[in-house]
């Protein structure tokens, strides 16, 4: 980030601030009271007959108030400096300290943040030396001329007309792959970069920032854990733990000297690296979990950090003798889509987030289905197979890391929260990422696969034109080539950022009125670019702007001009077609550079960009407008009739086994758990060892199907991308493990515990319990209870299903299929749920009520639910707890930028209006 001098006087006076409070806590508050209180140790010891005579005398004179007072300040201070010492001591020892409980837990905290905020004063000044001596060595080594400035006062140029040197970034710096400036000399380049902690930093934001993909953090951490650190900031011990101040190495992949290399990677690395389109087995050694939270713990205040660019110089641009390309199942960054697409994932975790937030949307409006029946039938546009495809690519790479699966509402929290883009990975070269930062982006795509690379940089960019984060401006025309049948323009009027213009010049019209805006508020506030702007104002919206647009072939001077000044003022240009003011590439139909020309064309040798079909990316803009809570036209929905979406799930009737050979009250030796995560069970416990993660995929999958599936189909829906040898392998030690792990824990030799008869194998219900079964029983014998029009059958059985749903159906799998049907099973137990509240609230609304509150556990951000709650509440004649329910709504609401609508505000009025009273005739003791 830009560093004003501004802020470094705001952090020096902060830390300043810190170290005097701490100061006058420590010595000048016991000098103080020695000298008003005196000594706080007597001269000598009272006897029991003086402590009883004191307390039970009157106070007359205040001197036992007094004394009390003197004792109580003293054994505060002395249990700050105690509290002191032990923090010392914690950070002398590098290790960490639990945080205590009670009255102290403020005090330790508050020494915490003192001496966080005292370090401020050291790592300052360490600072603004270190970007003294680099401008310095800068100022000696090289010049810099200044871009075309329309502004006479700009930084960058004196007021005398003369061009003046512009400020030159400090080694914490990142400066843009596209950026127009002098490279630097040959061999004196390092095989890392040095980047300053600041406020607000993570190192998944960096790693994301640097390389592409946030689960490259470990490489970050482990090569900055023996750097010198300035004098006051701690050493980098943990990764979820950054002071202000701290140095970090960033590494360069594949560079000699650093972490790793092409031709030599590690175990760690492959963990590290290992994406979700590899579907191989990888090293067994655990790779330490990506950070869950959106920041980590760094400092006391939070100030947003724009997000910066790869270095100009960061290789991307593999040695002669690497491939052009590698094969995509030993890719880590791409994912291929069976129509050949191919996508990295940037666009994979944008996808995911937009699937999750279409769910939760549509679970907010959807009315509970009371018809047995259609039990959890959708009734909104199924989601489009690539987008689920893509998904999965970036739930594995959770797995990969044995971390837990996000949920729904974890993922769009996290969506929420996370900055605007200013870079983005736009292709591969053999293990490497190739990134290109937003501002001052000057590039320009021609050749076969040229429309297929803009509709996937475009695509990826969509999902972040909200919030202000990012703008795309796209003439109307470019637009219908780029997205033919795509519904883009009711995507524009769901996204604020994404601008469909009806020209060329009306786009340019629009950028020159946003750059002139920016220029006068960076001269009035005397700051260099944009992202310093940002920092000094937070909350002023300056998303980052991109036109994208076809030019004519002599070009227009106007593009040129913004694409000159695009670095400052937060503003780049991606061109349909050859570009001669910038970068021009020719791409192949696969994505691959052909030929390059122009000022940075040698970091693309050798490259292959994404690309997207057509049809791919009318599915993902479908998502994406979805995820915003609208949903398009299901009659002029762009998906093809032919086009392949989300599997349909299994009815309940078809989850139940045929009836057990043995006697009804025979217990099973094992049963199997898939409601929440797949475990074993048998009479003494859970089976914690032993089975390998694939036997635990196949019984999840077998459970679905209690009549059994092929090898063939098993085989397909675990182990797409396997060969056909490797996946009977598989599949044979999935079944071997199961087999051998049952009868270890059972102690039965003979029984086979899966059954292969008739070429399909499937579980042995006699043998093996299933929870998931007994629930779909229970939902069946619900539907029976209808057509039989027994109403108390009916009850009976629904008032089972809250107790058999103990969790989501196998909630550590990342699978589509599995995701399908633990999405449909929700839905099928909130309307199971749904219909008994209905039949009981009339005479039992308390037990109405219980079931509703479980049900809005279980579905965080259903209003019906809600609704139905506030009706029950009001009629039990609870009118706060009325308010307090709509509360509820409006803060889970708020965890996916929603709130209620206008029907559940109106029930709110309404109920919170004074009722009349009963017609009821008093009674003879009232009259």
């Amino acid at each position: 980030m830009t560093y004003t001098g501004t802020s470094r006087l705001a952090d020096f006076a902060r830390g300043l601030g810190a170290l005097t409070l701490f100061a006058c806590l420590l010595v000048g508050f016991p000098i103080g009271m020695y000298k008003m209180m005196g000594s706080p140790i007597p001269d000598r010891m009272p006897s029991w007959e003086e402590v009883r005579i004191t307390l039970m005398r009157p106070d007359d004179d205040g001197q036992f108030f007094i004394a009390v007072l003197t004792l109580i300040g003293w054994g505060a201070w002395l249990l700050f400096v105690l509290t002191s010492i032990i923090e010392a001591i914690r950070y002398l020892a590098d290790c960490s300290t639990a945080i205590l409980r009670g009255p102290i837990r403020p005090l330790q905290q508050l020494i915490r943040d003192l001496a966080t905020m005292a370090t401020l004063t050291f790592s300052t000044v360490a600072s603004i030396a270190n970007s003294a001596s680099a401008a310095a060595q800068t100022h000696a080594a090289t010049g810099v001329h200044a871009a075309t400035d329309p502004e006479p006062n700009a930084p960058g140029r004196s007021t005398h007309g003369h061009e003046t040197p512009a400020p030159e970034p400090t080694t914490s710096d990142w400066t843009p792959l596209l950026a127009a400036q002098t490279p630097p000399a040959q061999g004196s380049e390092r095989p890392w970069r040095t980047h300053t902690i600041e406020h607000g930093d993570t190192l998944w934001d960096l790693a994301q920032r640097t390389y592409g993909s946030g689960v490259l953090y470990p490489k970050i951490f482990e090569s900055s854990q023996r750097v010198d650190q300035p004098d006051g900031v701690p050493a980098l011990t943990d990764p979820d733990d950054l002071y202000p101040g701290q140095r970090v190495r960033l590494p360069r992949l594949g560079e000699p000297g650093s972490t790793s290399s092409p031709s030599r990677t590690t175990s760690t690395d492959k963990a590290a690296l290992s994406g979700p389109s590899q579907q191989q087995e990888t090293s067994d050694a655990p790779a330490p979990a990506p950070p869950r939270s959106p920041s980590a713990k760094t400092t006391p205040s939070r100030v947003p950090t724009p997000v910066v660019a790869p270095p100009a110089d960061h290789p991307v641009s593999p040695s002669p003798s690497t491939p052009s390309h590698q094969d995509d199942h030993r890719s880590p960054l791409a994912v291929t889509l069976p129509s050949g697409s191919r996508i990295g994932l940037g666009l994979a975790a944008a996808l995911s987030a937009a699937v999750a937030a279409t769910r939760l949307h549509r679970r907010r409006r959807r009315p509970i289905n009371t018809d047995p029946t259609s039990y959890g039938s959708p009734a909104e546009l199924p989601i489009p197979a690539p987008v689920l495809k893509a998904r999965q690519a970036h739930m594995a790479t959770y797995a990969d890391h044995d971390a837990p699966l996000p949920s729904d509402g974890e993922l769009a929290y996290e969506e929420l929260l996370a900055e605007g883009p200013n870079s983005l990975v736009i292709g591969t070269c053999g293990d490497r990422p190739v990134s290109v930062p937003l501002p001052g982006l000057s590039l320009g795509l021609s050749g076969d696969g040229a429309h297929a690379a803009v509709r996937a940089i475009a695509t990826e960019l969509v999902p972040k034109a909200r919030r202000y984060h990012a703008e795309i401006i796209i003439p109307q025309a470019d637009a219908q080539v780029l997205f033919p049948g795509a519904d883009i323009a009711g995507l524009s009027t769901a996204l604020e950022g994404l601008i469909i213009t009806p020209s060329l010049s009306s786009a340019i019209e629009r950028l020159e009125a946003e750059l002139l805006r920016r220029g006068r508020m960076l001269q009035a506030d005397e700051l260099p670019d944009v992202p310093a702007l940002r920092v000094e104002d937070p909350g002023e919206p300056l998303p980052t702007m991109l036109l994208v647009a076809k030019v004519p072939e002599h070009g227009d001077a106007a593009v040129h001009a913004l694409a000159a000044l695009g670095r400052r003022y937060c503003i780049g240009a991606l061109i349909l077609g050859a570009w001669q003011a910038g970068t021009s590439l020719d791409l192949a139909a696969d994505g691959t550079v052909t030929a390059a020309h122009g000022p940075d064309s040698d970091q693309f040798v050798q490259a292959r960009l994404f690309h997207l079909t057509a049809d791919d990316a009318a599915g993902m803009l479908q998502t994406i407008q979805t995820a915003n809570g609208s949903e398009p036209d299901v009659s002029a929905s762009p998906q093809a009739a032919d086009t392949p979406s989300e599997p349909v799930p299994p009815s309940v009737t078809s989850l139940v086994p045929p009836p057990r050979r043995v006697a009804e009250g025979h217990r099973a030796p094992a049963r199997l758990q898939v409601l929440g995560p797949v475990l074993l069970h048998t009479a003494d416990g859970p089976i914690a060892t032993g089975l390998r993660k694939g036997a635990r995929h196949l019984l999840g999958y077998l459970a679905l199907h209690p009549k059994g599936v092929t090898r063939d189909q098993a085989i397909g829906a675990l182990w797409p991308d396997a060969t056909p040898q490797s996946g009977v392998n598989r599949f044979n030690s999935a079944t071997s493990s199961i087999r051998g792990v049952l009868r270890t824990a059972t102690g039965l030799t003979e029984p086979r515990f899966l059954i292969h008869t008739a070429g399909r194998y499937r579980i042995d219900h006699d043998l093996v319990d299933v929870d998931l079964w007994q629930l779909t029983a229970t939902l069946a014998d619900a539907k029976r209870a209808v057509a039989d029009e027994d109403a108390d059958n009916r009850i009976n059985a629904l008032a089972l299903v809250s107790d058999l749903y103990t969790g989501g159906f196998a909630d550590d799998f990342e699978f589509a299929w599995a995701e399908t049907y633990r999405e449909h099973l929700r839905r099928t137990v909130v309307d199971a749920l749904g219909h008994f509240v209905q039949l009981v609230k009339e005479d039992k609304p308390e037990s109405a009520l219980a079931t509703l509150e479980r049900a809005i556990t279980l579905d965080l951000y259903t209003e019906p639910l809600y609704q139905e709650i506030m009706r029950l509440q009001a009629r039990l004649g609870r009118s706060d707890a009325v308010q307090r329910t709509y509360r509820l709504l409006e803060l889970r609401l708020d965890e996916i930028d929603a709130e209620p609508c206008e029907e559940t505000s109106r029930l709110l009025a309404d109920l919170r209006q004074p009722r009349p009273l009963s017609g009821r005739r008093p009674s003879k003791a009232s009259e």
